[in-house]
């Protein structure tokens, strides 16, 4: 049985607390269609990088970082009062490519059936 390190036990009290703040604390529509996709904590805990993509095609990337630039004080603020940390973690927010490279090789692969059967012969 693998034991977990508490920066992953943190990690994920970050991501349910952050998620349900996007959706019911904070003020800006925008984060509702920003999703939490990792979160990673240094051992010290006092850094979280996460992992975040758009889920809402008219949110442009430099919208979704705006609006993750803005609530990160007050986001701050709400894990310090909801959740038993000795400190909140700096956050730093980072895109995550991942879904964007998915569309973009089921796009190709799309493409390549459209344009033949997908046969090489």
């Amino acid at each position: 049985m693998r034991r977990f390190a508490k920066s992953d036990k943190v990690a994920d009290l970050l991501r349910h607390a952050i998620s349900n703040a996007f959706l019911m604390e904070m003020d800006d529509q925008n984060l509702r269609w920003i999703t939490l996709t990792d979160i990673d904590l240094n051992r010290d805990l006092t850094v979280a990088k996460i992992y975040y993509s758009v889920t809402e095609e008219k949110l442009t990337l430099d919208g979704a970082k705006e609006a993750l630039k803005e609530c990160t004080r007050d986001l701050r603020r709400y894990l310090g009062k909801n959740l038993r940390l000795k400190q909140v973690p700096e956050l730093r927010w980072t895109y995550d490519e991942t879904l964007a490279s998915a569309r973009n090789i089921e796009a190709l692969i799309d493409q390549i059936h459209k344009d033949g059967d997908g046969n090489p012969s």
